[in-house]
């Protein structure tokens, strides 16, 4: 049973954000079903298409199988083939498509592999896993770390008739041809005896006769006469002697003319070779190898190409338009903006998989690399459906790749033999270096692991032998939830089961599914109090009938005729936890505030307007419990109607003495626009004016329905008056947009400076800016135990894996996944960009944190904490107690807002980070105590920094095309500006725009105008500065350039620790004209080379962090005290006497201090008692840095040139 699944909607949705609607209201519904619209199905020919596409493609050519309101099938007439799985033999078998649906949709869950595999189905559909076999599950049962049973490798049948499909393709565009001589006088007979005047073509007579005579023709004439003529379409391309672009039909110009191919390997090799080095109808010639092939196989087809060498570039190749066009048509290569919109056309999907080969190995050999690094084959581009369809189209020659963060693919393990046999390079070197990686590949731990019971095998024997398998078992690292209007599904006899988005995708067996989410059943349920209500979480819930928590849910709802994604947070109406309702405000744009139509306006009602109104939170209106005025007060409808007005004129009221003077009289709702809808949230109904308009229904039909029985009631008012329909439509209609609402909202709920980047990304709700991401509300996943933090978006895009920095917390953590709730259910996306509300898991935060990637002014500003210094890992030692601990580690990190903490459900393994040993100690025996669980810890690991110590000179970066040129200083960034950074006095993040605290401090310091104007990012304690002067393209890189000054920050050259304290300053630039050749592959490993060889060059060195402790002790143990220090590398900064008592303040480095609390107590014999003053990082002993950068290199395991 098939729609685009909830997930997969909500995916597409979500970074539209003029059609988001952030709200609160108490009253929702749900209901849901198959895989999603835009799921890829490859079929048995090659072709890559959605499911919607595949089902029109049947709707239009089939016959009707069934219909009613729920679903539609159709049988197709032509033969449609995918790929399916014989459960059985283990095999893929070709199979035909017996039936083809459209369901009504709902709730869906969105799957995330490991490799980079996502598809989006109904919670029902079952996935085929392999656990000990293969065996069926529902994606609503899948856990994080399930294997999905993928495709491998596709046999592909291709039926194409190459020379027809590229006459049928040029065709479609202005080409001419010349014929042999022979051939030529033949046709010339044949059309002027049968009488030009009775012929179907394009051009006019006139123009077509003086063709003819110059053997001129137009290629879509000659194709449509060739039929009429007898003459296949082969025939017509062996007999075709030159081909040429013609710019307009009549009057047009001629391009230089090329011959058709007959070598069609050779020409998909060019292709390729194009589709990653060209550009229009040059061909950059970086590698002379390269430019040399390229320019043997034009001539083979006569294209007349031309060297073009110019100082400072890369040497080109120019061809003619008629070849660029060729490209174009059946390539699908972009003559303009090609890296942006570089894609896998339909023409090659469907081509021989030796012709693919071809064009594979020209692309890999002008993009594609051996990175030793990765142990990987590896390419990116940056047209994001390059990648996606690549992803694909390598199944056909046993490549798995691995879909990166930074859009690109890596094929390792069993799927780099097979691209060395299947594929291969052209290029010598590339060729070298993949036989060698090949030679001593191990398997790929992501796309080459088999599951047996608890134990997870990785395939490593002669990775040879496991070439030829046709499937690979890959572990799901998200899932999301999402809602779908519809969804699609197939059926496929005898194996039930097909090849969607690279997955084994079971097409549920529809009968049982079709019931329970038919309309009746559904209407019967959804939202029903008696049932429970979706989102209701607890017992206590169900018990009293009321919402005590927030609950989050994302749905899709299309709005005259348009689609929008409504993330909803379902608040508590109760008093008593007004403290969610608080914290909900802030997540988001508009609110529903709920008024009983019997009692009115009540002190709650207040509260929550209050709530919202000072957040700047849009609230319109439901009266809800309507069934009351006519069951209990039994109003008559004119009377109801009196009602409802002075309800209206309360709320309105109170909106005009509470709102600020701007919203008084424009957020006033009224009933007549539909900003006031009315209705039974018990009953699921409700109505709006307007709404009641469109229906044609009146308040007398209103009390109508209580003359019913139930099952009529909810019938009728599923059909007339669906209290989803109205709200949802009420949201968008009503309620902001996220970048409406932000313009208004940051203003009021962040102190930041607004001219700053950062504050200019809050205002415009910047997707592309950094992430901004606030916490209203953490609660513990009741199926996995984790936690889960939910807030909203407001800059930025949010993805999986992302490193984030807490504000008020003060530590840096790693994003494990990205959410949206279905119901209550958490379902994992990839990344969710800014205006959103979402959730994440993976940070162990309070409420009201902000979350960005730099430290900023967060939405809550509080006291700055200290830096972890040292940091453990901490597992159970029972693997059922794994809930248990993220549990208390949950309530450790709440109790303390020091600790860090990193889970790991995967493994088991989490992290705590603290000011020192002493600190975790006390955690770890906390968690063994007054916890209760047993523990394992690992050794201590110190957190280092690395830094210079002197100005190097600048040095030269270069790109891997060797095309451009990065010259980069690196200098010790001042103690004054330093510190002023730490505290706040200048604030970090990318300058885009003057700041004028920046400016004055900087002043201050006795910094030029220049020099400020200079500063472009401040990041972690360092500063960089674009110091080039006229480069026309600096604006194009400069972006990429602070990525890479990040990553090195993040990561420095001597053992990939932080750095600090470091001015980098950009001095000159040398970049090829064409973006294409200055993308982010070229642009960040030169700029990172460049900044890690000055640092070099620099004195780079090592920072170890060091703690001042105080340290109270009897007198008498002063002398032990004392050694104790100094045995340490500590100093004694200051000796306290009072009384026989001493105050003992000492500097000691965090890495002598493992076993301190144990050193403490037998010095002083248990008497002792140290505490934590300040920390700072200084400079390591010369004679012990090359010792601590080795271990620390050993540890992260570091090769001797990474």
């Amino acid at each position: 049973m098939a729609k685009e699944s909830s997930i997969d909607k909500i995916k597409r949705l979500v970074s539209n954000q003029e059609t988001i609607r952030n709200i609160a209201t108490s009253a929702h519904i749900h209901h849901g079903k198959c895989v999603s619209g835009g799921s890829r199905l490859i079929l048995a020919d090659g072709s890559v298409k959605t499911a919607r596409e595949i089902f029109e493609e049947i709707s239009n050519n089939g016959e009707i199988y069934e219909e009613n309101e729920e679903y539609t099938v159709f049988s197709p007439n032509k033969k449609i083939e995918v790929y399916s799985l014989n459960k059985e033999t283990g095999k893929l078998e070709i199979k035909r498509l017996q039936h083809a649906w459209r369901l009504v949709g709902g709730n869906t869950i969105k799957i995330n592999l490991r490799n980079g595999f996502e598809i989006t189905t109904t919670p029902e559909h079952k996935y085929i896993v392999f656990d000990n076999g293969l065996k069926e599950k529902e994606s609503r049962n899948l856990k994080l770390g399930d294997r999905i049973v993928c495709s491998r490798k596709l046999n592909v049948k291709s039926g194409i008739n190459i020379k027809k499909e590229i006459l049928l393709k040029l065709s479609e565009k202005n080409f001419y041809i010349n014929l042999k001589k022979e051939f030529h006088q033949e046709l010339k007979e044949k059309i002027l005896n049968y009488g030009i005047k009775n012929l179907k073509i394009s051009l006019k007579p006139r123009s077509f006769y003086h063709g003819i005579w110059k053997n001129r023709y137009n290629l879509k004439d000659l194709v449509n006469l060739s039929g009429e003529f007898g003459i296949s379409l082969n025939d017509l391309y062996d007999q075709t002697e030159k081909i040429y672009f013609r710019t307009g039909k009549q009057r047009g110009q001629n391009s230089l003319p090329m011959g058709l191919p007959e070598n069609f390997e050779e020409f998909f090799y060019l292709a390729g070779l194009f589709i990653g080095d060209g550009s229009g109808k040059k061909f950059i010639a970086g590698k002379k190898y390269l430019a040399d092939n390229m320019q043997k196989i034009c001539r083979k087809i006569k294209i007349k190409t031309r060297n073009v060498e110019r100082k400072d570039r890369t040497p080109e190749v120019h061809t003619t338009q008629t070849f660029a066009e060729i490209l174009n048509s059946l390539f699908d290569y972009p003559l303009k903006r090609k890296s942006h919109n570089v894609k896998i056309s339909d023409f090659v999907m469907r081509s021989n998989s030796g012709f693919v080969a071809s064009l594979l190995r020209g692309y890999f050999d002008t993009d594609g690399s051996v990175e030793k690094s990765r142990s990987a084959v590896t390419i990116s581009s940056a047209s994001e459906k390059m990648i996606d369809d690549l992803h694909l189209l390598l199944l056909r020659f046993g490549c798995v790749a691995i879909k990166e963060k930074d859009q690109s693919l890596s094929i390792s393990g069993i799927s780099a033999i097979n691209f060395e046999k299947n594929i291969g390079f052209g290029l010598p070197e590339k060729a070298e270096k993949l036989r060698i990686l090949t030679a001593r590949v191990s398997g790929s731990i992501v796309c080459d692991t088999i599951k047996v019971g608890d134990q997870t095998m990785l395939i490593n024997k002669k990775l040879s032998d496991y070439s030829g398998d046709e499937l690979a078992y890959i572990e799901i690292k998200g899932i999301e939830s999402g809602f779908e209007e519809i969804v699609y599904d197939f059926t496929v006899p005898e194996n039930h089961n097909f090849i969607a988005e690279g997955m084994v995708i079971h097409n549920t067996a529809f009968t049982d599914n079709l019931l329970a989410a038919a309309g009746m059943m559904a209407s019967k349920n959804a939202g029903s109090l008696d049932e429970g209500m979706a989102t209701w979480q607890h017992a206590d819930e169900q018990e009293r009938l009321m919402t005590v928590d927030s609950a989050n849910v994302s749905m899709a709802h299309e709005y005259q005729g348009k689609e929008y994604l409504i993330n909803l947070i379902d608040t508590p109406g109760h008093i008593d936890f007004g403290g969610n309702v608080t914290r909900a405000m802030r997540a988001i744009d508009g609110t529903f505030v709920l008024i009983c139509a019997v009692e009115g306006i009540m002190p709650q009602t207040e509260t929550v307007l209050r709530q919202a109104l000072r957040e700047r939170v849009k609230p319109i209106l439901f009266i809800n419990k309507v069934d009351r005025l006519i069951k209990e007060v039994k109003l008559s409808p004119e009377e109801m109607q009196k009602r409802f007005v002075k309800l209206i004129d309360d709320f309105n009221l109170l909106i005009e003495q509470i709102a600020e003077k701007e919203y008084k009289e424009k957020w006033k709702v009224n009933v007549s626009d539909g900003s006031v809808a009315f209705g039974s949230a018990r009953e699921n109904w409700a109505l709006s004016i307007p709404f009641m308009k469109k229906k044609g229904i009146s308040f007398k039909d209103i009390y109508k329905i209580y003359e019913m029985d139930d099952d009529d009631r909810k019938k009728w008012t599923w059909e007339n008056a669906p209290l989803y329909e109205v709200i949802l439509d009420m949201a968008v209609k009503h309620l902001p947009n996220p970048v409406d609402a932000q313009k208004y909202r940051i203003p009021k709920i962040w102190r930041g400076d607004l001219d700053s980047d950062f504050g200019k990304s809050l205002v415009n709700c910047n997707p592309k800016g950094e992430v901004a991401f606030v916490i209203t509300r953490i609660v513990i996943d009741p199926r996995s135990g984790k936690e889960i933090s939910a807030g909203r978006l407001y800059s930025g895009t949010i993805k999986n894996g992302m490193d984030v920095y807490c504000n008020m917390a003060k530590s840096k953590g790693k994003i494990q996944q990205v959410l949206v709730y279905n119901g209550i259910k958490p379902e994992q996306l990839e990344s969710v960009p800014a205006g959103n509300v979402l959730a994440i898991s993976g940070l162990n935060v309070d409420v009201g944190e902000t979350i960005t990637v730099n430290e900023q002014t967060p939405f809550d500003e509080i006291k700055h904490l200290f830096q972890p210094v040292i940091t453990k890992s901490i597992e159970v030692v029972k693997t059922a107690d794994l809930p248990k601990l993220i549990e208390i580690l949950r309530q450790v990190s709440k109790e303390d807002p020091s600790v860090k903490v990193e889970i790991n459900e995967q493994t088991g393994e989490s992290l705590i980070s603290g000011m020192g040993e002493l600190h975790l100690e006390i955690i770890e025996n906390r968690i063994k105590t007054e916890k209760g669980l047993h523990v394992k810890t690992s050794a201590p690991i110190i957190v280092y920094r690395e830094t210079v110590g002197k100005e190097s000179k600048p040095v030269e970066g270069r790109s891997p095309n060797k095309h451009n040129s990065f010259f980069i200083k690196v200098e010790p960034l001042a103690d004054e500006i330093y510190n002023a950074i730490e505290n706040n006095e200048i604030p970090e993040g990318r300058v885009k725009k003057r700041s004028e605290e920046m400016y004055n401090k900087l002043t201050q310091f006795g910094w030029r105008g220049d020099e400020i104007r200079n500063v472009k990012d401040i990041y972690k304690g360092n500063m960089f500065l674009d110091e080039t002067r006229g480069e026309v393209h600096i604006g194009e890189i400069l972006g990429m350039v602070m990525d890479a000054f990040e990553m090195v920050v993040n990561q420095g050259p001597l053992a990939r620790e932080p750095c600090t304290k470091m001015k980098v300053s950009l001095v000159d630039t040398k970049l090829h004209e064409d973006a294409i050749h200055r993308g982010p592959a070229q642009v960040y490993p030169a700029v990172r080379e460049a900044i890690t060889d000055a640092m070099k060059s620099a004195g780079a060195f090592i920072l170890e962090p060091l703690q001042i402790h105080v340290i109270d002790i009897p007198e008498s143990f002063l002398g032990e005290i004392t050694k104790l220090v100094g045995g340490k590398r500590g100093q004694m900064l200051d000796v306290k006497h009072e009384g026989g008592a001493v105050e003992v303040k000492a500097k000691i480095p965090v890495a002598e201090m493992i076993g301190w609390s144990n050193d403490l107590r037998s010095a002083t014999e248990g008497r002792g008692v140290s505490s934590l003053l300040d920390q700072l990082f200084e400079r390591i002993p010369h004679g012990l840095q090359e010792d601590v950068i080795r271990k620390i290199r050993d540890r992260k395991g570091l090769a001797e040139n990474q």
